[in-house]
């Protein structure tokens, strides 16, 4: 897009179809009342470069091919017969555009001047991109079936629901539909909802958004990991996703692959960068069990602790006045040769006889055997 683009008009078909979509999707992502809001500003501009379909600009503005998007659907409205399987196929990559930069608009502007805040690079990018292509994958039959009745669709809906759906970046969603994966299931969480909560997050602090819901499944919740050491223990986990993810960028944009090869390269990067993790987080949990035992040592060797009371008192190592009023206070065995007796209820002084009345449950025995005591 250039300073130059024309704004399609807000009274036009397509401006209707294209805000359509903008609040489908906001609908899609936001769950709820207080959910995130789309920050759309409600400009439609036309795609001026000519191998770029759509796009989502840091203002909230979007701009989409007329040609290749918004005359496609336009004339789809107006076709008085049946779609051929490659109309109705180039219509859904049209729906897959609108939808994918929809979602975009979905994460605020990251301030990149911020505390802990990670630049918008190669390793970004494709976390980003590879993110909204998924969830685009996953909800654009829903967005279809909320516009298209109401945009004059209807009668070509089922045709476009009917075709498959093909990744615009065949190398990066591979990658992060893995990666989001691994991250539900070492956070709780479903994978919906990880790349929901990704694809919403603030785009300078994305990589801290993933690495948080670990650290607060495996670290924070199990009282492992004091809140203080949150941001050292974020940049260990971060550290191998960006460096796997990194050199996706050159993968996407080589001819010489076929989308099966990127979406295996895609693949293991992913694999990498979860290898990385798991490692790390291995190692995180490993010193902080080491700490966590030597402190339990320290407090039991610790003078005057209720644990190192115990500790003693089960050895017998016991101070020296202690042990002096213990063996004044012990009961004393009987002298050696001494009969022993049982004792009766004469040898029990009275209020003592009558406190084990009072205590007792008794028993009866009936014929057949002992019953339960009477309650």
């Amino acid at each position: 897009m250039t300073d130059a683009a024309a704004e399609i008009s807000p009274q036009s078909w397509e401006y209707r179809l294209v805000a359509a979509v903008v609040y489908a999707v906001e609908q899609r992502v936001r769950g709820s009342v207080d959910g995130p809001r789309t920050r759309w500003n409600g400009r439609v501009l036309e795609e001026t470069d000519p191998e770029t379909v759509g796009s989502a600009h840091g203002d909230g503005s979007i701009s989409v091919s007329v040609e290749q998007v918004l005359d496609r659907l336009r004339e789809a409205r107006d076709l008085d017969r049946p779609l051929t399987d490659d109309e109705a196929w180039l219509l859904r990559d049209a729906m897959d555009t609108l939808t994918h930069e929809a979602a975009h608009l979905m994460a605020p502007r990251g301030d990149m001047s911020a505390p802990e805040a990670y630049p918008y690079d190669a390793a970004a990018g494709a976390y980003d991109e590879g993110r909204t292509e998924h969830w685009t994958k996953r909800n654009v039959d829903k967005v279809i079936i909320d516009v298209f009745a109401d945009a004059g669709l209807e009668k070509v809906e089922a045709a476009v629901l009917a075709q498959p759906g093909v990744d615009a970046y065949e190398a990066f969603t591979p990658a992060v539909r893995v990666l989001d994966k691994a991250v539900a299931d070492r956070s709780g969480l479903t994978s919906d909802e990880v790349t929901q909560k990704l694809m919403c997050a603030d785009d300078s602090q994305r990589w801290n958004v993933a690495v948080d819901l670990m650290i607060d499944e495996r670290f924070v919740e199990t009282g492992l990991m004091p809140e203080a050491h949150r941001a050292e223990v974020r940049k260990q986990l971060v550290a191998p996703l960006r460096e796997s993810l990194d050199g996706l960028a050159a993968v996407e944009a080589d001819d010489s692959l076929g989308s099966d090869q990127k979406a295996e390269k895609g693949v293991q990067a992913a694999q990498n960068a979860i290898a990385g993790l798991d490692q790390e987080l291995n190692r995180i949990e490993r010193k902080y069990r080491i700490e966590k035992t030597q402190r339990a040592q320290q407090e039991a060797q610790r003078p005057g602790s209720r644990l190192n009371q115990a500790v003693r008192q089960a050895r017998g190592d016991l101070p020296s006045d202690l042990k002096r009023l213990r063996a004044l206070t012990a009961p004393q065995a009987p002298a050696a040769g001494a009969a022993k007796r049982a004792v009766g209820a004469a040898d029990q002084a009275p209020s003592e006889q009558g406190e084990a009345r009072r205590g007792q449950q008794t028993t009866r025995s009936q014929p057949g055997g002992p019953r339960q005591p009477d309650r």
